[in-house]
């Protein structure tokens, strides 16, 4: 068709439509557009219908992936394993676990063959001589000597080397001294000046340490303090002092040392200023330092005290309480004793004098003392540890006896106490040696006579098992040796 005449013919075309409208045929025409404008099988693909949604007889489209989707899809069926691949790297070490439990113990293995045989060692001390045994079967006597000149108060113990070994003030040059014996008699004895600076000495208390060697207390009576000298041998031929309560107020009284279970020095003395008794426990073996502390302060008392380790391993000490006149005994609550509890042991009245306090073999404590008010030798035996109360007796009364007292146990489990007969005149060194252990009497003898004999003794057990006594000679002006043949101090003592 020329395109110059489309118009015309699209113009024609339309008013039929036109016309056409109005009338049956028109309409039937109409219809029949319809129709066409979206044929019958245009939603089917070979006569088949589609659908969104999967259904019986009806073609699904494919997914925007071009793929079904998985819901229409059937279950596959799991094929057979591939073949193992290669094996990768090793990875990491892990953190370490926790230990497991201890497995039993494997069984003993055979024991291996002995060793070479060892080098020699050096040859050990000499050994003290032989005792006489307890009643005397050689029929001893008393040996009695001097010992020091110029001595006055003087302590004696048996040494680690089982020799006596004495500390002894020296009167005339104001000095303290160590007297080392060379046999069981003190037959002959080397003597050491420790501490010779102004007036030092007096009241010394002797014991051997936990390192073996020798321990003294003693009084600087120039500065009113506590002083102590540490042996660094046997003989105390060396030796190292310390002042361990420089406080200027320590009283002019007895002092008393003992070591305690912690290895380690504890010291009783006299605080005069206040009036207290005062212990002192050393900070190390050769006590260069210690703590001080006041154990009691009721009154004026701790003059003539007296200390011992008791069976529950803590200090006891007995001790004067002068305001009342009666005999106390502390007991130590810790091994430092920085608290007691304290105890009247005898109310007296006038005693506690001169006390020296032991433990006895049934590990009560025993305290020998000098009743001023009757003038007699007394001995208090505890009824507990604690020394809650005590059951006094009365040792000896002939005269005026029993100042000056010192205690131990012999080595038949009985107390043995040194002491001064001051009747008249007397004025002898006396032994008394208890029945019992609770030394509810005793058998007394006279050991040394001539002479004022018998002040501020001492008395200890030898390494033969006798006793010993020091104490003062007052005419001689000189400490002398008592060395006992038996348990009793008797002479020539025999069975029949």
């Amino acid at each position: 068709m020329n395109r110059r005449h489309l118009p015309v013919v699209l113009s024609a075309a339309a008013l039929v439509v036109a016309l056409s409208a109005t009338s049956p045929g028109l309409a039937a025409l109409q219809g029949s557009v319809r129709v066409a404008l979206f044929a019958k099988n245009a939603a089917k693909v070979g006569g088949i219908g589609a659908s969104k949604k999967p259904r019986a007889g009806k073609l699904l489209p494919l997914g925007k992936n071009g793929k079904f989707p998985a819901s229409v899809l059937p279950g596959t069926v799991k094929g057979p394993p591939g073949a193992e691949g290669a094996r990768g790297p090793a990875g990491p070490v892990g953190p370490q676990g926790a230990p497991g439990s201890i497995g039993p113990r494997g069984l003993k293995g055979a024991t291996g063959p002995a060793g070479p045989k060892g080098a020699t060692g050096v040859q050990g001390l000499v050994g003290p001589p032989g005792g006489f045994g307890l009643l005397n079967l050689g029929r001893a006597n008393v040996v009695s000597r001097s010992l020091s000149p110029d001595g006055a108060f003087s302590s004696v113990t048996a040494g680690s080397d089982g020799l006596p070994l004495v500390a002894v003030f020296d009167s005339n040059n104001n000095d303290l001294r160590a007297v080392h014996c060379a046999d069981a008699t003190c037959s002959t004895a080397t003597t050491t000046v420790l501490d010779s600076t102004g007036n030092v000495g007096r009241f010394p208390s002797l014991t051997v340490g936990a390192d073996g060697l020798g321990l003294i207390s003693y009084l600087d009576a120039t500065n009113g303090n506590l002083k102590v000298a540490h042996c660094t041998n046997l003989a105390c031929s060396s030796f190292a002092t310390a002042t361990v309560d420089a406080s200027g107020k320590v009283g002019d009284s007895q002092t008393s040392v003992t070591v305690g279970t912690d290895g380690l020095g504890l010291i009783s003395y006299y605080e005069g200023t206040s009036g207290d008794l005062d212990v002192a426990h050393c900070s190390n073996v050769a006590c260069s330092s210690a703590n001080t502390t006041a154990i009691d302060s009721a009154g004026d008392v701790g003059r003539s005290s007296s200390v011992a380790i008791g069976a529950d391993g803590l200090g006891l000490v007995s001790y004067s309480d002068s305001t009342n006149t009666r005999l106390r005994v502390a007991h130590c609550s810790n091994v430092g004793c920085t608290a007691a509890t304290t105890n009247t042991a005898d109310n007296g009245p006038s005693v506690g004098f001169d006390t020296s306090v032991t433990v006895g073999a049934d590990g009560l404590v025993l305290v020998s003392y000098y009743d001023n008010g009757n003038g007699d030798l007394k001995a208090a035996h505890c009824s507990d540890v604690l020394c809650t109360s005590a059951t006094v007796w009365t040792l000896d009364s002939v005269g005026l006896v029993g100042q000056y007292t010192s205690s131990s146990i012999g080595i038949d489990g009985l107390g043995v106490i040194s002491y001064y007969d001051s009747s008249g005149s007397t004025l002898d060194l006396k032994v008394a040696h208890c029945i019992d252990v609770a030394c509810s009497a005793a058998t007394s003898t006279t050991v040394d006579s001539p002479g004022t004999v018998g002040w501020y003794t001492s008395l200890a057990i030898g390494a033969d098992g006798l006793p010993l006594v020091t104490y003062r000679d007052v005419g001689g002006t000189a400490v002398k040796v008592a060395h006992c043949p038996n348990v009793f101090c008797v002479g020539y003592l025999r069975r029949r």
